[in-house]
Protein backbone atom coordinates (compact mmCIF):
# COMPACT_ATOMS: atom_id res chain seq x y z
CA UNK A 1 0.00 0.00 0.00
CA UNK A 2 2.92 2.35 0.69
CA UNK A 3 3.88 2.35 -3.00
CA UNK A 4 0.29 3.14 -4.03
CA UNK A 5 0.03 6.02 -1.55
CA UNK A 6 3.37 7.40 -2.79
CA UNK A 7 2.24 7.36 -6.43
CA UNK A 8 -1.08 8.95 -5.48
CA UNK A 9 0.70 11.59 -3.38
CA UNK A 10 3.04 12.46 -6.25
CA UNK A 11 0.11 12.74 -8.66
CA UNK A 12 -1.98 14.89 -6.31
CA UNK A 13 1.05 17.07 -5.57
CA UNK A 14 1.73 17.66 -9.27
CA UNK A 15 -1.91 18.55 -9.98
CA UNK A 16 -2.08 20.87 -6.96
CA UNK A 17 1.14 22.61 -8.03
CA UNK A 18 -0.21 23.01 -11.57
CA UNK A 19 -3.50 24.52 -10.40
CA UNK A 20 -1.70 26.80 -7.93
CA UNK A 21 0.73 28.03 -10.61
CA UNK A 22 -2.13 28.53 -13.10
CA UNK A 23 -4.10 30.63 -10.61
CA UNK A 24 -1.08 32.80 -9.79
CA UNK A 25 -0.40 33.34 -13.50
CA UNK A 26 -4.02 34.23 -14.25
CA UNK A 27 -4.08 36.68 -11.34
CA UNK A 28 -1.15 38.50 -12.95
CA UNK A 29 -2.48 38.34 -16.53
CA UNK A 30 -6.14 39.09 -16.08
CA UNK A 31 -8.34 41.79 -14.68
CA UNK A 32 -10.23 41.12 -11.46
CA UNK A 33 -13.43 40.70 -13.48
CA UNK A 34 -11.97 38.01 -15.76
CA UNK A 35 -10.38 36.15 -12.87
CA UNK A 36 -13.69 36.36 -11.02
CA UNK A 37 -15.50 34.66 -13.90
CA UNK A 38 -12.88 31.91 -14.00
CA UNK A 39 -13.11 31.43 -10.22
CA UNK A 40 -16.88 31.06 -10.41
CA UNK A 41 -16.62 28.45 -13.18
CA UNK A 42 -13.97 26.59 -11.17
CA UNK A 43 -16.22 26.63 -8.09
CA UNK A 44 -19.18 25.35 -10.11
CA UNK A 45 -17.01 22.48 -11.34
CA UNK A 46 -16.44 21.40 -7.73
CA UNK A 47 -20.18 21.51 -7.04
CA UNK A 48 -20.84 19.27 -10.05
CA UNK A 49 -18.03 16.94 -8.98
CA UNK A 50 -19.64 16.61 -5.55
CA UNK A 51 -22.84 15.49 -7.27
CA UNK A 52 -20.91 13.02 -9.42
CA UNK A 53 -19.03 11.70 -6.40
CA UNK A 54 -22.26 11.01 -4.54
CA UNK A 55 -24.03 9.22 -7.41
CA UNK A 56 -21.15 7.50 -9.22
CA UNK A 57 -17.58 7.85 -7.97
CA UNK A 58 -18.03 6.94 -4.31
CA UNK A 59 -20.26 3.91 -5.06
CA UNK A 60 -17.66 2.76 -7.60
CA UNK A 61 -14.73 3.04 -5.19
CA UNK A 62 -16.67 1.25 -2.45
CA UNK A 63 -18.62 -1.45 -4.30
CA UNK A 64 -16.30 -2.58 -7.11
CA UNK A 65 -13.26 -3.55 -4.99
CA UNK A 66 -15.44 -5.52 -2.54
CA UNK A 67 -17.61 -7.29 -5.13
CA UNK A 68 -17.28 -10.88 -6.30
CA UNK A 69 -18.84 -9.81 -9.61
CA UNK A 70 -17.48 -6.28 -10.17
CA UNK A 71 -18.06 -6.18 -13.93
CA UNK A 72 -21.83 -5.74 -13.61
CA UNK A 73 -21.32 -2.85 -11.17
CA UNK A 74 -18.75 -1.28 -13.50
CA UNK A 75 -21.26 -1.37 -16.37
CA UNK A 76 -24.08 0.06 -14.28
CA UNK A 77 -22.00 2.96 -12.98
CA UNK A 78 -20.50 3.64 -16.41
CA UNK A 79 -24.04 3.97 -17.78
CA UNK A 80 -25.08 6.13 -14.83
CA UNK A 81 -22.12 8.44 -15.33
CA UNK A 82 -22.85 8.83 -19.05
CA UNK A 83 -26.50 9.62 -18.30
CA UNK A 84 -25.52 12.09 -15.56
CA UNK A 85 -22.96 13.73 -17.85
CA UNK A 86 -25.56 14.13 -20.62
CA UNK A 87 -28.15 15.65 -18.28
CA UNK A 88 -25.69 18.06 -16.67
CA UNK A 89 -24.27 19.14 -20.04
CA UNK A 90 -27.73 19.95 -21.40
CA UNK A 91 -28.61 21.71 -18.15
CA UNK A 92 -25.46 23.84 -18.33
CA UNK A 93 -26.26 24.83 -21.92
CA UNK A 94 -29.75 25.93 -20.86
CA UNK A 95 -28.64 27.77 -17.71
CA UNK A 96 -25.97 29.72 -19.57
CA UNK A 97 -28.67 31.03 -21.94
CA UNK A 98 -30.75 32.58 -19.15
CA UNK A 99 -31.34 36.34 -19.55
CA UNK A 100 -29.75 37.00 -16.16
CA UNK A 101 -26.46 35.59 -17.53
CA UNK A 102 -26.34 37.71 -20.67
CA UNK A 103 -22.73 38.67 -19.98
CA UNK A 104 -21.72 34.99 -20.12
CA UNK A 105 -23.54 34.01 -23.33
CA UNK A 106 -20.31 34.27 -25.33
CA UNK A 107 -18.71 31.74 -22.95
CA UNK A 108 -21.41 29.07 -23.31
CA UNK A 109 -19.21 26.83 -25.46
CA UNK A 110 -15.96 26.93 -23.46
CA UNK A 111 -17.67 26.81 -20.06
CA UNK A 112 -19.78 23.79 -21.01
CA UNK A 113 -16.81 22.06 -22.65
CA UNK A 114 -14.61 22.60 -19.59
CA UNK A 115 -17.20 21.48 -17.04
CA UNK A 116 -18.16 18.39 -19.06
CA UNK A 117 -14.54 17.42 -19.74
CA UNK A 118 -13.67 17.77 -16.06
CA UNK A 119 -16.52 15.45 -15.10
CA UNK A 120 -15.26 12.92 -17.65
CA UNK A 121 -11.67 13.22 -16.44
CA UNK A 122 -12.48 12.91 -12.73
CA UNK A 123 -14.72 9.89 -13.31
CA UNK A 124 -11.93 8.12 -15.21
CA UNK A 125 -9.34 9.03 -12.57
CA UNK A 126 -11.61 7.66 -9.85
CA UNK A 127 -12.32 4.48 -11.81
CA UNK A 128 -8.64 3.65 -12.30
CA UNK A 129 -7.82 4.61 -8.71
CA UNK A 130 -10.56 2.29 -7.42
CA UNK A 131 -8.84 -0.54 -9.27
CA UNK A 132 -5.55 0.57 -7.61
CA UNK A 133 -4.12 1.14 -11.09
CA UNK A 134 -2.46 4.48 -10.35
CA UNK A 135 0.41 4.81 -12.82
CA UNK A 136 -1.93 5.48 -15.79
CA UNK A 137 -3.50 8.31 -13.78
CA UNK A 138 -0.10 9.87 -13.10
CA UNK A 139 1.06 9.54 -16.71
CA UNK A 140 -2.16 10.92 -18.22
CA UNK A 141 -2.20 13.83 -15.76
CA UNK A 142 1.34 14.72 -16.84
CA UNK A 143 0.30 14.45 -20.50
CA UNK A 144 -2.67 16.73 -19.81
CA UNK A 145 -0.43 19.39 -18.25
CA UNK A 146 1.99 19.22 -21.21
CA UNK A 147 -0.90 19.56 -23.70
CA UNK A 148 -2.33 22.57 -21.86
CA UNK A 149 0.99 24.38 -21.42
CA UNK A 150 2.01 23.60 -25.00
CA UNK A 151 -1.34 24.65 -26.42
CA UNK A 152 -1.42 27.95 -24.57
CA UNK A 153 2.23 28.54 -25.47
CA UNK A 154 1.52 28.08 -29.19
CA UNK A 155 -1.53 30.33 -28.88
CA UNK A 156 0.59 33.06 -27.29
CA UNK A 157 3.31 32.66 -29.94
CA UNK A 158 0.75 33.07 -32.74
CA UNK A 159 -1.20 35.87 -31.08
CA UNK A 160 -0.08 37.53 -27.83
CA UNK A 161 -0.42 37.32 -24.04
CA UNK A 162 -3.41 39.64 -24.27
CA UNK A 163 -5.18 37.09 -26.47
CA UNK A 164 -5.26 34.54 -23.62
CA UNK A 165 -8.71 35.24 -22.20
CA UNK A 166 -11.16 33.20 -20.16
CA UNK A 167 -12.48 31.39 -23.23
CA UNK A 168 -8.97 30.43 -24.38
CA UNK A 169 -7.97 28.96 -21.02
CA UNK A 170 -11.24 27.03 -20.66
CA UNK A 171 -10.99 25.63 -24.19
CA UNK A 172 -7.42 24.42 -23.63
CA UNK A 173 -8.32 22.92 -20.26
CA UNK A 174 -11.16 21.03 -21.94
CA UNK A 175 -8.96 19.88 -24.83
CA UNK A 176 -6.20 18.70 -22.49
CA UNK A 177 -8.71 16.84 -20.29
CA UNK A 178 -10.06 14.94 -23.28
CA UNK A 179 -6.83 14.27 -25.17
CA UNK A 180 -4.96 12.93 -22.14
CA UNK A 181 -7.89 10.57 -21.47
CA UNK A 182 -8.09 8.96 -24.92
CA UNK A 183 -6.81 5.53 -23.85
CA UNK A 184 -9.07 5.49 -20.80
CA UNK A 185 -12.03 6.60 -22.93
CA UNK A 186 -11.34 3.69 -25.28
CA UNK A 187 -11.64 1.20 -22.42
CA UNK A 188 -14.74 3.02 -21.18
CA UNK A 189 -16.40 2.77 -24.60
CA UNK A 190 -15.81 -0.99 -24.65
CA UNK A 191 -17.44 -1.27 -21.24
CA UNK A 192 -20.45 0.77 -22.35
CA UNK A 193 -20.85 -1.34 -25.49
CA UNK A 194 -21.35 -4.39 -23.27
CA UNK A 195 -23.95 -2.70 -21.06
CA UNK A 196 -27.71 -3.21 -21.37
CA UNK A 197 -29.52 0.10 -21.06
CA UNK A 198 -32.92 -1.45 -20.41
CA UNK A 199 -31.57 -2.97 -17.21
CA UNK A 200 -30.03 0.27 -15.90
CA UNK A 201 -32.96 1.31 -13.70
CA UNK A 202 -33.19 -2.12 -12.07
CA UNK A 203 -29.43 -2.47 -11.63
CA UNK A 204 -28.96 0.99 -10.12
CA UNK A 205 -31.78 0.65 -7.58
CA UNK A 206 -29.66 -1.13 -4.92
CA UNK A 207 -26.90 1.44 -5.41
CA UNK A 208 -29.38 4.31 -5.14
CA UNK A 209 -30.52 3.12 -1.71
CA UNK A 210 -27.09 4.19 -0.40
CA UNK A 211 -26.20 6.88 -2.94
CA UNK A 212 -29.25 8.98 -2.04
CA UNK A 213 -27.88 9.40 1.47
CA UNK A 214 -24.47 10.19 0.06
CA UNK A 215 -26.20 12.91 -1.96
CA UNK A 216 -27.77 14.31 1.21
CA UNK A 217 -24.34 14.23 2.84
CA UNK A 218 -22.84 16.18 -0.06
CA UNK A 219 -25.44 18.93 0.30
CA UNK A 220 -25.07 19.25 4.07
CA UNK A 221 -21.27 19.10 3.86
CA UNK A 222 -21.33 21.97 1.37
CA UNK A 223 -23.53 23.90 3.81
CA UNK A 224 -21.14 23.22 6.68
CA UNK A 225 -17.93 23.92 4.75
CA UNK A 226 -19.08 26.82 2.53
CA UNK A 227 -22.11 28.20 4.33
CA UNK A 228 -19.95 30.48 6.45
CA UNK A 229 -18.80 32.36 3.32
CA UNK A 230 -22.39 33.28 2.40
CA UNK A 231 -23.36 34.20 5.96
CA UNK A 232 -20.21 36.24 6.62
CA UNK A 233 -20.56 38.06 3.32
CA UNK A 234 -24.20 38.92 4.03
CA UNK A 235 -23.61 40.08 7.62
CA UNK A 236 -20.07 41.49 7.71
CA UNK A 237 -19.26 42.17 4.06
CA UNK A 238 -16.71 40.93 1.52
CA UNK A 239 -13.74 42.45 3.38
CA UNK A 240 -14.37 40.13 6.32
CA UNK A 241 -14.66 37.17 3.95
CA UNK A 242 -11.25 38.09 2.53
CA UNK A 243 -9.81 38.37 6.04
CA UNK A 244 -11.12 34.93 7.04
CA UNK A 245 -10.02 33.27 3.80
CA UNK A 246 -6.55 34.83 4.03
CA UNK A 247 -5.96 32.82 7.19
CA UNK A 248 -6.70 29.62 5.30
CA UNK A 249 -4.05 29.92 2.60
CA UNK A 250 -1.48 27.81 4.46
CA UNK A 251 -3.69 24.75 4.77
CA UNK A 252 -4.79 24.09 1.18
CA UNK A 253 -1.72 21.94 0.31
CA UNK A 254 -2.43 19.66 3.30
CA UNK A 255 -5.54 18.36 1.52
CA UNK A 256 -3.22 16.79 -1.07
CA UNK A 257 -2.15 14.23 1.53
CA UNK A 258 -5.74 13.51 2.55
CA UNK A 259 -6.82 12.98 -1.06
CA UNK A 260 -3.82 10.77 -1.85
CA UNK A 261 -4.42 8.56 1.18
CA UNK A 262 -8.19 8.32 0.65
CA UNK A 263 -7.81 7.40 -3.02
CA UNK A 264 -5.79 4.30 -2.09
CA UNK A 265 -7.34 3.51 1.28
CA UNK A 266 -10.95 3.35 0.10
CA UNK A 267 -10.60 0.39 -2.32
CA UNK A 268 -8.11 -1.28 0.04
CA UNK A 269 -10.57 -1.04 2.93
CA UNK A 270 -13.38 -2.30 0.72
CA UNK A 271 -11.40 -5.45 -0.06
CA UNK A 272 -10.56 -5.95 3.62
CA UNK A 273 -14.20 -5.63 4.60
CA UNK A 274 -15.27 -7.98 1.82
CA UNK A 275 -12.81 -10.58 3.13
CA UNK A 276 -14.00 -10.05 6.74
CA UNK A 277 -10.54 -8.76 7.75
CA UNK A 278 -12.01 -6.57 10.48
CA UNK A 279 -8.85 -6.25 12.58
CA UNK A 280 -6.85 -5.08 9.56
CA UNK A 281 -9.71 -2.75 8.59
CA UNK A 282 -9.72 -1.11 12.01
CA UNK A 283 -5.93 -0.89 12.13
CA UNK A 284 -5.71 0.84 8.76
CA UNK A 285 -8.39 3.35 9.77
CA UNK A 286 -6.72 4.18 13.08
CA UNK A 287 -3.32 4.36 11.37
CA UNK A 288 -4.64 6.91 8.89
CA UNK A 289 -6.22 9.03 11.64
CA UNK A 290 -3.06 8.90 13.76
CA UNK A 291 -0.89 9.84 10.81
CA UNK A 292 -3.08 12.84 10.01
CA UNK A 293 -3.04 13.89 13.67
CA UNK A 294 0.76 13.78 13.94
CA UNK A 295 1.28 15.48 10.59
CA UNK A 296 -1.07 18.36 11.45
CA UNK A 297 0.55 18.89 14.85
CA UNK A 298 4.02 19.03 13.26
CA UNK A 299 2.77 21.41 10.56
CA UNK A 300 1.13 23.68 13.15
CA UNK A 301 4.33 23.71 15.23
CA UNK A 302 6.38 24.74 12.18
CA UNK A 303 3.81 27.40 11.35
CA UNK A 304 3.98 28.76 14.92
CA UNK A 305 7.79 28.79 14.81
CA UNK A 306 7.84 30.69 11.50
CA UNK A 307 4.91 32.94 12.33
CA UNK A 308 6.85 36.19 13.03
CA UNK A 309 8.48 35.91 9.61
CA UNK A 310 5.22 34.98 7.85
CA UNK A 311 3.31 37.77 9.57
CA UNK A 312 5.90 40.34 8.52
CA UNK A 313 6.30 39.36 4.87
CA UNK A 314 2.87 38.00 3.92
CA UNK A 315 0.37 39.98 5.95
CA UNK A 316 2.23 43.02 7.32
CA UNK A 317 -0.20 45.71 8.49
CA UNK A 318 -3.02 44.62 6.18
CA UNK A 319 -4.16 41.78 8.49
CA UNK A 320 -2.85 42.69 11.96
CA UNK A 321 -5.08 40.30 13.94
CA UNK A 322 -5.00 37.32 11.61
CA UNK A 323 -3.01 35.04 13.95
CA UNK A 324 -6.16 33.96 15.82
CA UNK A 325 -7.86 33.13 12.50
CA UNK A 326 -4.89 31.03 11.37
CA UNK A 327 -4.92 29.20 14.72
CA UNK A 328 -8.61 28.35 14.31
CA UNK A 329 -8.02 27.06 10.78
CA UNK A 330 -5.17 24.90 12.07
CA UNK A 331 -7.54 23.19 14.52
CA UNK A 332 -10.29 22.84 11.90
CA UNK A 333 -7.92 21.16 9.44
CA UNK A 334 -6.65 18.79 12.11
CA UNK A 335 -10.21 17.75 12.98
CA UNK A 336 -11.22 17.44 9.32
CA UNK A 337 -8.22 15.30 8.37
CA UNK A 338 -8.65 12.94 11.33
CA UNK A 339 -12.35 12.70 10.57
CA UNK A 340 -11.67 11.90 6.90
CA UNK A 341 -10.06 8.59 7.89
CA UNK A 342 -13.12 7.47 9.85
CA UNK A 343 -15.56 8.89 7.27
CA UNK A 344 -13.81 6.84 4.58
CA UNK A 345 -14.25 3.71 6.70
CA UNK A 346 -17.96 4.44 7.20
CA UNK A 347 -18.42 5.00 3.45
CA UNK A 348 -16.75 1.68 2.69
CA UNK A 349 -19.31 0.01 4.97
CA UNK A 350 -22.12 1.54 2.84
CA UNK A 351 -23.45 3.37 5.90
CA UNK A 352 -24.21 6.52 3.95
CA UNK A 353 -27.42 7.28 5.84
CA UNK A 354 -25.61 7.36 9.19
CA UNK A 355 -22.81 9.46 7.72
CA UNK A 356 -25.36 11.84 6.20
CA UNK A 357 -26.99 12.29 9.61
CA UNK A 358 -23.59 13.25 11.03
CA UNK A 359 -23.17 16.01 8.45
CA UNK A 360 -26.80 17.15 8.84
CA UNK A 361 -26.30 17.67 12.57
CA UNK A 362 -22.85 19.16 11.96
CA UNK A 363 -24.26 21.70 9.51
CA UNK A 364 -27.05 22.60 11.95
CA UNK A 365 -24.57 23.11 14.81
CA UNK A 366 -22.17 25.09 12.63
CA UNK A 367 -24.80 27.45 11.22
CA UNK A 368 -26.37 27.95 14.66
CA UNK A 369 -23.05 29.02 16.16
CA UNK A 370 -22.35 31.24 13.16
CA UNK A 371 -25.73 32.93 13.59
CA UNK A 372 -25.05 33.55 17.29
CA UNK A 373 -21.62 35.03 16.56
CA UNK A 374 -23.17 37.26 13.90
CA UNK A 375 -25.74 38.54 16.41
CA UNK A 376 -22.91 39.28 18.86
CA UNK A 377 -21.01 41.11 16.08
CA UNK A 378 -17.73 39.22 16.56
CA UNK A 379 -16.29 38.82 13.02
CA UNK A 380 -12.90 37.55 14.25
CA UNK A 381 -14.61 34.45 15.66
CA UNK A 382 -17.01 33.56 12.85
CA UNK A 383 -15.09 30.44 11.86
CA UNK A 384 -15.55 29.13 15.39
CA UNK A 385 -18.87 27.91 14.00
CA UNK A 386 -17.03 25.78 11.45
CA UNK A 387 -14.67 24.54 14.16
CA UNK A 388 -17.45 23.52 16.57
CA UNK A 389 -19.42 21.88 13.76
CA UNK A 390 -16.35 19.92 12.62
CA UNK A 391 -15.63 18.78 16.19
CA UNK A 392 -19.24 17.60 16.52
CA UNK A 393 -19.08 15.61 13.28
CA UNK A 394 -15.76 14.02 14.27
CA UNK A 395 -17.18 12.77 17.59
CA UNK A 396 -20.33 11.55 15.81
CA UNK A 397 -18.31 9.62 13.20
CA UNK A 398 -15.95 8.10 15.78
CA UNK A 399 -19.02 6.84 17.62
CA UNK A 400 -20.20 5.21 14.38
CA UNK A 401 -16.87 3.40 14.16
CA UNK A 402 -17.27 1.54 17.44
CA UNK A 403 -16.16 -2.13 17.09
CA UNK A 404 -19.63 -3.60 17.61
CA UNK A 405 -21.11 -1.39 14.87
CA UNK A 406 -18.31 -2.29 12.48
CA UNK A 407 -18.80 -6.01 13.10
CA UNK A 408 -22.56 -5.81 12.54
CA UNK A 409 -22.18 -3.83 9.31
CA UNK A 410 -19.71 -6.44 8.02
CA UNK A 411 -22.07 -9.27 8.81
CA UNK A 412 -19.84 -10.69 11.54
CA UNK A 413 -20.33 -11.21 15.21
CA UNK A 414 -19.32 -8.29 17.40
CA UNK A 415 -15.79 -8.53 18.71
Amino acid sequence: MREKVTISLIDQGIMSAFNFALNIALLKWWSAADFGVYSIVFAVSFMLLSLQNALVNTPYSVLVPASNDPQSIRKTLAQTNLLLLTVLTLLMLLVLQLPILTNLHHLTGPVTAYLSSRLIREYLRNRWASELNLLPILSTDLIGIVIFVGGVGVWVAINSWEAVGVATVLWWLAISNLLCSITMLYHESRLLNQAKWRALYRNYQPIWQQARWSLVGVITTEMQNRGYVILIGAVFGSATVGFIQAGRVFFGPLNVITSAWTRVAKPTMARMLGNKQLDEFRSLTHMGATGFLIFNIIFAAILWWLWPLLQQHLFADQYPDIAIVVAQWAVINLLFHVRSSYSTAIQVQNRFKELAMATIWGAAVSLSVLSLISLLNQPDWVIAGVLIGEAFVLLYVINLFRPERLAISAGAKPC
